[in-house]
């Protein structure tokens, strides 16, 4: 990746004091280069989910034509077996047999089969050319599919290669600032201002879809009142946890995405340079595995019964066993089912199912 080799001249840096207006632009203008890199590594992960979208919808457009082919030939062939016994027991000496199915064209319908329109029940004829508007049908739609997979996979690289960009403009911009601990306390500031938000927001939305369904259970009482909305955060997201990646990185909110084999995601990407630093996002003890999907693995069982699981490293650092906060344990990398290198991570409360991790991430990195 260009990321991972790009070297940054670092100049003077600067620092600032604590709750200076120094420190408030420094942390806003560093702010404002990770939203650029999250909202790049957000639209180049979209467009990996529109890939695996497109593959799935191949697959079963490749299936519905397979099944499709299989009927036109065995309709074919009852027609075939029906001309010929017609013919041979009306005493001609000849007969026509339909083309070679793959060569079957709208004249080859309208001539040929009309030939033997006299000897086959026209519901039979009706099916076939019925059958035969369909494969066409289906072939279509497979080429287009084809096309667009083709598209979409030129549009991930360019996104990918924009999403490497602003990874090294974030490094250059962080690189001109010492994040001492008053802009850290600034940059803090700002998310929990921002959560504080995005908290406000997704209630207002929850609590209008509640009040739509109420209304429409008020106005029809055999309606179902549709589906549940979404849960917003939990409000301490992130609490105790220190960002599972060090150094410069973007991330994006990938939950649920749809992935190969009917899979969907469950966890946040977070692309980084090769070989950057993994670390514990709490206390606790890791174990370390691998799979082909996830590469070089690790599971992290937090004191807190908080579990987290981290995927696609290049290397692992230590040994299976405790880890203290902020302890390295692995290396970013592109092991098992990954492109870009980054690291796949995951959030299981008490231990239990995947949970959205983003609005843990977003709190703390």
């Amino acid at each position: 990746m260009a990321l991972g080799l790009a070297t940054v001249g670092v100049g003077s840096t600067v620092g600032a004091d604590h709750g200076s207006a120094e420190a408030k632009q420094a942390a806003r203008e560093i702010q404002a280069a990770r939203d650029r890199a999250n909202a790049a590594a957000q639209a180049m992960f979209d467009a990996e989910s529109a890939i695996a979208t497109l593959i799935i919808g191949i697959a079963e457009t490749e299936a519905q034509l397979a099944v499709v082919e299989l009927q036109a030939n065995e309709m074919q062939t009852s027609l075939e077996a029906s001309a010929i016994r017609r013919f041979t027991q009306s005493g001609g000496s000849s007969f026509l047999l339909l083309g070679d199915f793959s060569d079957a064209t709208d004249q080859l319908t309208a001539d040929v089969l009309a030939a033997v329109t006299i000897e086959t029940a026209n519901v039979e004829l009706d099916d076939f050319d019925a059958i035969i508007v369909d494969v066409g049908a289906t072939r279509a739609k497979l080429e287009r599919q084809k096309a667009q997979q083709t598209a979409a996979q030129k549009n991930f690289t360019e996104l990918e290669k924009q999403a490497e960009v602003q990874i090294v403009q974030l490094q250059k911009v962080e690189s001109q600032r010492v994040i001492d601990d008053a802009i850290e306390h600034e940059l803090q500031r700002q998310r929990e201002k921002r959560a504080r938000q995005e908290a406000a927001a997704s209630k207002a939305a929850a609590d209008k879809a509640a009040a739509a369904r109420q209304d429409a259970r008020n106005t029809a009482t055999n309606s179902s009142g549709g589906g549940a909305p979404t849960s917003p955060p939990p409000s301490n997201a992130g609490k105790g946890m220190v960002c599972p990646i060090v150094g410069n990185y973007g991330f994006a909110d990938t939950w649920g995405a749809p992935r190969s084999g009917g899979r969907s995601h469950q966890g946040v990407d977070m692309i980084a340079a090769p070989g950057v630093a993994i670390i514990a996002t709490e206390s606790g003890t890791v174990r370390f595995s691998s799979n082909r999907l996830g590469g070089n693995a690790a599971w992290l069982t937090g004191n807190s019964g908080t579990k987290y699981y981290y995927a696609h490293l290049s290397s692992y650092v230590g040994s299976s066993g405790p880890v203290s906060q902020g302890q390295q344990i692995g290396r970013n990398g592109q092991t098992g089912n990954a492109g870009t290198p980054h690291l796949h991570f995951e959030v299981h409360p008490g231990g239990g199912r995947a949970v959205n991790p983003y609005p843990y991430v977003r709190a703390i990195c």
